[in-house]
């Protein structure tokens, strides 16, 4: 495939929320982050699967859904290293930087309630909100466009990221999370 696009409907279930549908010819996906009974539970946590995608974790930060703070990731059941510099003043500085084997991939958030891109060799994927399905609620599909031969690999990548709060990836973000970052590696004993 070479370039096509695609929606992911929204759904909600008392344990978890998130969006599902066919991506291109690789079938249907699912991503969704699962819902915290307690506040005082401190690991957020998003699962990606479908028949034709590798299964896909991360772990971070929450509760609910979680932050960039000390990411944990895995897709087709191997380690990815996820690094980004949280004060970086451009996007750029800001964008995720990810490594799995020989793949290395970019990915950014293009602002607040805005599309983010993964980007690597030949391949582009931008996903962020699409059409509203509930006025009520506030709910949009997550829309996507692949540009390049994306595989399931690159997809997972991407998609996983729907069920990830990247708000620290914009600098408007960075600035609202900043304080609330210092104060939580401080009362776990650790710094800034």
């Amino acid at each position: 495939m070479s370039s096509f696009s695609f929606e992911l409907t929204p759904f909600s279930h008392p344990d978890r929320t998130g969006w599902s549908g066919p991506v291109g010819d690789f079938g249907t996906v699912t991503v969704h982050y699962e819902l915290t009974k307690s506040s005082k539970e401190k690991i957020g946590q998003a699962r990606l699967y479908g028949d034709g995608f590798p299964d896909g974790l991360f772990r971070g930060r929450g509760p609910g859904m979680p932050t960039l703070d000390d990411p944990y990731m895995y897709i087709g059941g191997e380690r990815v290293d996820v690094a980004y510099n949280a004060r970086g003043l451009r996007r750029r500085a800001r964008a995720l930087q990810l490594t799995q084997g020989e793949r290395h991939y970019t990915y950014t958030s293009l602002g607040l309630g805005k599309s983010s891109e993964l980007r690597r060799d030949g391949v582009r994927i931008v996903v962020g909100p699409g059409r509203q399905v509930d006025e009520a609620a506030d709910t949009h599909v997550s829309a996507g466009v692949v540009t390049g031969s994306a595989d399931a690999t690159d997809m997972a990548f991407a998609l996983l990221f729907e069920a990830v709060d990247t708000s620290s990836l914009t600098l408007s973000g960075a600035v609202i999370s900043a304080p609330f970052t210092f104060l939580q590696r401080s009362s776990d004993g650790g710094v800034a």
